[in-house]
């Protein structure tokens, strides 16, 4: 009977045989055993129908992967069922002629049936589809991986359907919102009830713009959990449109710990910064002390002369006006220094930026250590300075860089026989330039290397904190400036590099 089907259909067979690419075979299912395939199956797994044949009822052990017989098993006896026209579709390992396991995609129909009508022999179009199931694992493994990345970041994922504005989100997105995961429930809903409102707006134009430019978005919000602890979340979302409908896919993570951790630094920051500038001022102490006493002393005496002429009778308005105008004068110069002292002392790290001219700044700074210098045998010359010229900084920061400087070159040069500081401004196109010289020979380039790194320094132990130029030049940099040693100068010369006016990055530093 199967030879005279065989001849029946020859014609179609040998026109499947030549062109299809899948191998195509005609399967016995009473004697379990394979009647007849096309050549395919020898170019791709090296077996002559013979071969195959001569396996006779061990045909599914020594040929198919151990695993797989139970869905063959299963397949072919549904397969004994099947109407015309219907197919099933089963996946299994076949072993090669070399040993070797290959994935097949098998789809089965139908091809005869017996005296009865029940199927006797089934047609099969076998698929190779090692490739796809070797790429079906490479990204199992990768999606695997990218979980577990994501599981140790802490981080959750979401998908936003952007015409059908449904959102989705893994079990990581309902934990960091402190959302319950019930049937039903809008996450969005949910997180504006918990978010802090701004926040959120803020998000919404974000991604507003992001759909609208079909691009990537990146933002921060705070929600506030159950326990009413707030915290920050940050969040990423990409737009894609290779599905077909526009969607954004995303993670997100709490930040809370790296929020505290940030502003914790900040502090710290501070209160270095602080240090460093009670530090400078105690080595002042002596010349600020200096700066009071002389004016109180020319007060005292103004005094004294007020209460003899009232003592004696002799009241001289001529002589009384001076004295006033004296002892105003004196006090407003007291008055002048304990204001430039409560200024510096104060942390300037938040103040807004200011429009301030360059000459106020030197002298201002110079209010802190010229009786200091001068005590000591140390020159200091100001070069000659625009009164005009003007520049956009925080005060409070450029005066603790000039008096870290300042401080730097009075050390340096205090055992020097020849003991001079010139302070000189040099006026670029876009920038203004402070150069602080002193009279020394300049710095060992071993030195130069490593003197704006944090904790280094050349003084003896009790006397420098090796952070005043890190600190100046970490000042210089949130002012978009820098500071610079000159090595090129034949005397040590330290630049302060300022552009004249602040960009708007810089301003919201």
């Amino acid at each position: 009977m199967i030879t005279d089907l065989l001849k029946d259909q020859n014609t179609l067979l040998e026109k499947i045989n030549k062109t299809i690419p899948n191998s195509v075979y005609i399967f016995d299912l009473n004697e379990v055993n394979m009647v007849w395939f096309n050549d395919r199956v020898k170019d791709l797994y090296g077996y002559t129908l013979a071969e195959l044949r001569a396996l006779g009822p061990e045909y599914y052990a020594r040929s198919m992967h151990p695993d797989d017989i139970p869905v063959l098993n299963a397949a072919i006896e549904k397969s004994r069922t099947l109407k015309e026209g219907e197919v099933i579709s089963i996946e299994y390992r076949f072993k090669d002629h070399n040993g070797q396991y290959h994935w097949i995609n098998d789809r089965i129909t139908p091809f005869s049936r017996d005296e009865k009508g029940n199927v006797a022999t089934i047609l099969g179009i076998a698929t190779d589809v090692d490739d796809r199931k070797s790429y079906e694992e490479t990204l199992k493994k990768t999606i695997e991986k990218m979980n577990l990345s994501l599981s140790a970041a802490n981080m959750g994922t979401w998908e936003w359907d952007i015409e059908k504005n449904r959102l989705q989100w893994d079990t990581k997105m309902y934990e960091m919102h402190d959302v319950p995961v019930l049937p039903g429930l809008n996450p969005l809903d949910e997180v504006w009830k918990r978010a802090i409102r701004e926040d959120m707006e803020n998000v919404n134009r974000r991604i507003q713009e992001a759909v609208e430019n079909r691009q990537d978005f990146y933002v921060t919000y705070r929600v506030t959990h159950s326990n009413q602890q707030i915290h920050h979340i940050k969040c990423y979302g990409k737009f894609m449109t290779s599905t077909g409908s526009p969607r954004m896919y995303g993670v997100a993570w709490d930040s809370t710990e790296e929020f505290q951790t940030e502003r914790e630094m900040a502090e710290n920051k501070a209160k270095l910064i602080s240090s460093t500038k009670m530090a400078a001022l105690g080595e002042m102490s002596g010349g600020i002390a200096h700066e009071i006493n002389n004016p109180l002393t020319v007060i005292q005496a103004r005094a004294f002369q007020l209460q003899q002429m009232v003592d004696s009778g002799k009241m001289d308005p001529a002589k009384i006006k001076q004295a006033a105008e004296s002892i105003s004068r004196t006090a407003d110069k007291i008055a002048r220094i304990i204001k430039s002292l409560r200024s510096f002392a104060r942390e300037g790290t938040y103040d807004p930026f200011e429009v301030i001219p360059l000459k106020q700044i030197i002298e201002e700074t110079l209010e802190f250590c010229r009786t200091r210098f001068y005590n000591h045998g140390v020159e200091v010359e100001v070069g000659e300075i625009d009164p005009e010229l003007e520049v956009e900084c925080r005060l409070i920061q450029i005066e603790q860089v000039l008096l870290n400087l300042l401080n730097n070159s009075f050390d340096a040069i205090s055992d020097l026989q020849e003991k001079w500081i010139r302070i000189k401004v040099v006026e670029q196109v876009d920038c203004i330039e402070i150069r602080v010289i002193d009279s020394g020979n300049g710095i060992p380039e071993k030195i130069a290397e490593q003197i704006m790194l944090p904790f280094f320094t050349t003084k003896e132990v009790g006397k420098g904190t090796g952070l005043g130029l890190s600190i100046s030049a970490g000042i210089m940099k949130s002012h978009k400036g820098e500071l610079i040693l000159d090595r090129q100068a034949p005397n040590t010369t330290f630049v302060v590099r300022l552009p004249r006016w602040q960009e708007e990055e810089a301003l919201s530093y």
